[in-house]
């Protein structure tokens, strides 16, 4: 009975060290696997934070791009907005006017044209300035330079008989301020001042 109380400490003792053995080596795994999980969640982790404050960092530049250049663009079309028409649209108005008095009065030599311009030009300019409410013709917002186009292609004077009139007062009065109009004046009207 001894021996065989001896063969089963033995045994006893055999599986505890199997045991201790067993359960260090379940430790060191279950180390191992922490640690590993740990570590792989820890830079996933790592990773998608990163990701996140990269596009956070893309929308805030975006949005502040965005935000600087409606600023940028609204400050452009003030600026642009208080100079008024560009040089090249204010050059066509000048233009498109000279073509309609051209149209409506003829030739610039002609007597017709040299005494009836400054009451059509008078007229047109006033009619515009108005209409518009600007002090100069390239002083209307860009945006209404069609309309300001058409405007001036369109004018004409219906009833010219105050022009008419105007022109004898001042024929009659000898308040022409060079003898060019006078002559032109004659001549359009049939007087014959010999």
């Amino acid at each position: 009975m001894a021996n065989e109380l001896e063969t089963r400490v033995s045994r006893l003792e055999s599986l505890t060290k199997k045991l201790g053995q067993s359960s260090q080596m379940t430790n060191e795994v279950v180390e191992e696997l922490i640690g590993g999980i740990a570590g792989e969640i820890a830079t996933e982790v790592k990773t998608q934070v990163k990701q996140e404050l990269i596009t956070r960092e893309k929308e805030i530049e975006s949005n502040v791009t965005m935000a600087v250049s409606g600023t940028i663009d609204g400050k452009i079309k003030d600026v642009l907005d208080e100079r008024g028409l560009s040089k090249t649209d204010a050059d066509r108005l000048t233009k498109a006017r000279y073509k309609k008095m051209r149209e409506l009065l003829g030739d610039s030599r002609g007597d017709e044209y040299k005494l009836f311009i400054p009451f059509y030009q008078g007229v047109l300019r006033n009619g515009y300035l108005k209409k518009f409410d600007v002090m100069r013709y390239a002083d209307i917002d860009p945006s209404q330079f069609k309309e300001a186009l058409e405007y001036i292609q369109n004018f004409n004077i219906g009833d010219r008989s105050w022009c008419v009139n105007a022109l004898h007062k001042t024929y009659r009065n000898n308040e022409f301020t060079n003898n060019k109009l006078v002559h032109a004046y004659e001549r359009y009207f049939g007087i014959n001042a010999n």
